[in-house]
């Protein structure tokens, strides 16, 4: 089975999950294993649809892609 080392917790991070796996009657390790299955089954459920594609009557070229996000982060659009 796949191991996996999950590094610099940090320390209130790490007592939670032990307090966590202690009100569960878990591990720590069967506890994260929980969570991460909850989460992406969670993940796999929700359905993210995509906007439909833009139509264009000529190509947008790479510059002008760039400048719709920037005036669409500044507000512009």
């Amino acid at each position: 089975m796949p191991a996996l080392l999950i590094k610099n917790i940090p320390p209130n991070l790490h007592e939670r999950l032990r307090q966590r796996a202690a009100a569960h009657h878990r591990s720590m390790n069967r506890e994260i294993i929980s969570i991460l299955e909850r989460e992406l089954e969670l993940d796999l459920t929700a359905t993210t649809e995509l906007p439909p594609p833009i139509k264009t009557l000529k190509p947008i070229s790479g510059e002008e892609i760039v400048q719709i996000i920037r005036d669409a982060r500044d507000g512009k659009r």
